[in-house]
């Protein structure tokens, strides 16, 4: 059984925009987060990344919430993650990021 295409809620608020993530974080859908990603940090906003319905997260969903950690840190932005669920948050143990990306 297929999966529907990830999508993303976005809202941003005083210099703050929360972007849900409506699926699986992977290699078809995280291109496009790190593009948007940029975007909010380019125009000088903080992100928040709720996973609260990202049921799957892979290698390059991974790679992607380094990238927005890391580009953040060098815009001087802030980063953080909300919602974890009990996979997403098994994944991030597993590497070694869950205490370094901040948590809402």
């Amino acid at each position: 059984m297929e999966r529907p295409p990830t999508r993303f809620d976005v809202s941003t608020t005083e210099g703050c925009t929360v972007m849900r993530v409506l699926g699986d974080l992977d290699s078809d859908s995280a291109p496009t987060l790190r593009s948007m990603l940029a975007k909010e940090f380019d125009a000088g906003r903080d992100v928040i990344v709720d996973l609260a319905d990202c049921p799957f997260l892979d290698s390059v969903g991974i790679g992607v919430l380094v990238y927005g950690w890391k580009a953040a840190e060098t815009q001087g932005a802030r980063f953080h993650l909300r919602n974890i669920g009990r996979y997403a948050q098994r994944v991030l143990d597993l590497v070694g990021l869950s205490d370094l990306i901040p948590v809402a």
